[in-house]
């Protein structure tokens, strides 16, 4: 093979490569709105301190900052909203059973709240 020729081969599937995995890192990610709304928190506390809760959240735990890390963490494989919403009181009740807490500005919070707190904060605008 000619010089030339490799060197078209090699940068044509370099781009082949980067366009997809770019598009994968840099797109915007899709979920199921229940992820980021967790119910019991909202009996007692409003939105903004939701968004603020998870805010600090994502300050305390910058491996989990980012939305796509965030819904990785939440996800189940179910597919409607109402199957969702049961899955993620299940994963509270049991994150609280196991020790599996966090605490947060001085609450104690299920790590699996905690998400969907910080989950909520990073679709709120930025202001």
């Amino acid at each position: 093979m000619k010089r030339r020729n490799f060197l078209l081969v090699a940068a044509s599937s370099l781009v082949a490569v980067s366009i997809p995995t770019t598009y994968f890192y840099l797109g915007d990610v899709v979920y199921e709105d229940v992820l980021a709304q967790p119910q019991a928190l909202f009996l007692i506390w409003d939105s903004p301190m939701v968004v603020d809760i998870g805010n600090r959240y994502r300050f305390q735990v910058p491996s989990e900052k980012s939305k796509r890390s965030l819904v990785n963490l939440l996800s189940e494989p179910l597919s409607d909203s109402h199957a969702i919403a049961l899955s993620l009181e299940q994963k509270i009740k049991k994150d609280f059973e196991a020790g599996n807490t966090v605490t947060v500005d001085g609450w104690i919070l299920s790590i699996t709240e905690a998400r969907q707190c910080a989950l909520s904060s990073t679709t709120q605008p930025k202001g």
